[in-house]
């Protein structure tokens, strides 16, 4: 391999002239995708597929569109603009790694060796980019092709030793992740097609929350779309590796700081917690005092035979228990302090003993369109739609709730209007602001 120090423009021409450029991202311009897209619909309906891909006879790697890292060319030349900034190492290293995984050999190597040049290299990448869009023109470069078949799919994911990243006891991603994405050591990178949640609102606001909080520098290819079976069989296939993770060792990810015993015994006990009751603070309490409103910021759960686990409340706050006995006048409560990571632990978990907060708001805007409904000429759908942007929201399908937390401060907000302004007056109000 040679490191080679200086790039020109006319160093790329030849690239361009002699090899192909496997990592430029072919569906880059709006009508590239729209091309695509037809293509995909034609190919489908003449074959009766539910599924199919979109391939490229030039690109071999569809690098992401944006914030370019590097581009590889068929005759082993690779140029980055890594090494330079701090945290570059780790970067450079598994752009490396993907490419020895892909079987890609690395014959010369062009790179920055100041801040200075680095900004010359992105703009090299970028030109690249540019120019292989133009030479692989679209109508020419792109055609379709069935889906592999399933045991077919898993093999080639799982050739020369890749890794499938969001199973890996050493991955950065969380667990959750692996309902709805999968992430490989070499770059490709899939995510389940028209996959939905219990409320039938489609997740991909869970895929851009773990790419944008956890991936944002550690994927380098554009997503692909694949059924849920097929997900399904890749973390089956998963199970087969000494690197897979349980799903003890990917809670301990969320638990850094205990041990697993520890962790069994924080889990033994939320489950005790729900095995003959229900947790009543789901949804904030009706509560005066709005210092104990929220369970999350005083850390407290109650449950429905007057069990209150808690962190630091205890029956000796005479305020707390004032409250707690206005907002469930008919229990009788006793205490269990416990740390507070126990408390987070049994929030996160709720929601597979007993409807979650997320489930309830959203069937909760389902009722107030069903309200709308009845005092309308609305459709159901068009019902959905207004009471959406009703509460605030852009449309129907941007209805996305990211954590409990926040569903309960949405919860708060229906009740508020419910009481204070009724179905009626919103939407006359709404029909005034967008007349």
């Amino acid at each position: 391999m040679t490191n080679t120090k200086s790039l020109n423009y006319d160093i790329i021409e030849r690239l361009f002239k002699d090899s192909v450029c496997l990592t430029y991202y072919p569906l880059h311009s709006v009508s590239a995708w729209l091309y695509s897209k037809e293509l995909q619909k034609d190919f489908e309906n003449k074959h009766n597929l539910s599924f199919s891909r979109v391939c490229s006879k030039s690109s071999k790697m569809w690098q992401r569109r944006y914030n370019v890292d590097f581009h590889y060319f068929s005759d082993g030349t690779l140029i980055h603009c890594c090494g330079v900034v701090s945290g570059d190492d780790e970067k450079l290293d598994k752009i490396k790694k993907i490419l020895e995984i892909r079987g890609w050999a690395i014959k010369r190597v062009y790179s920055p060796q100041t801040q200075i040049e680095f900004f010359y290299y992105s703009e090299y990448l970028r030109y690249i980019s540019e120019k292989a869009l133009v030479k692989y023109t679209y109508t020419d470069d792109l055609y379709m092709e069935k889906l592999p078949g399933k045991e077919d799919f898993v093999a080639e994911c799982f050739a020369n030793g890749n890794v499938l990243l969001n199973a890996s006891k050493d991955g950065k991603i969380p667990s959750q992740s692996r309902d709805v994405m999968a992430l490989f050591a070499d770059g490709r990178y899939y995510v389940v097609k028209h996959d939905q949640s219990p409320e039938g609102i489609r997740i991909d606001n869970q895929i851009t929350h773990i790419r944008t909080d956890y991936l944002s520098s550690y994927y380098y290819s554009e997503e692909e779309t694949i059924p849920q079976d097929y997900m399904d069989a890749l973390y089956k296939e998963a199970e087969k590796y000494d690197w897979y993770a349980t799903k003890e060792e990917t809670d301990r990810r969320l638990h850094t700081h205990i041990t697993v015993d520890e962790l069994k015994k924080m889990n033994k006990y939320v489950d005790s917690l729900f095995a003959d009751r229900t947790c009543l603070t789901v949804v904030n309490p009706n509560m005066d005092d709005f210092m104990f409103k929220h369970p999350d910021r005083q850390q407290y759960a109650v449950f429905s035979d007057g069990l209150v686990v808690a962190v630091d409340l205890d029956e000796n706050n005479k305020l707390f228990v004032k409250a707690l006995k206005k907002a469930f006048p008919k229990l009788k409560f006793y205490f269990e302090k416990v740390p507070d990571y126990y408390i987070r632990q049994l929030y996160r978990r709720l929601p597979v003993f007993q409807k979650s907060a997320t489930s309830i708001y959203i069937e909760m805007l389902k009722q107030k369109a069903r309200q709308l409904k009845r005092i309308t000429k609305l459709t159901h759908v068009e019902a959905l739609e207004t009471v959406a942007k009703i509460s605030g929201w852009k449309n129907w399908r941007s209805v996305k709730i990211d954590n409990e937390v926040d569903a309960r401060q949405l919860i708060d907000e229906e009740k508020r209007r419910k009481e204070m302004i009724g179905i009626k007056k919103e939407y006359k109000r709404y029909l005034q602001q967008n007349s």
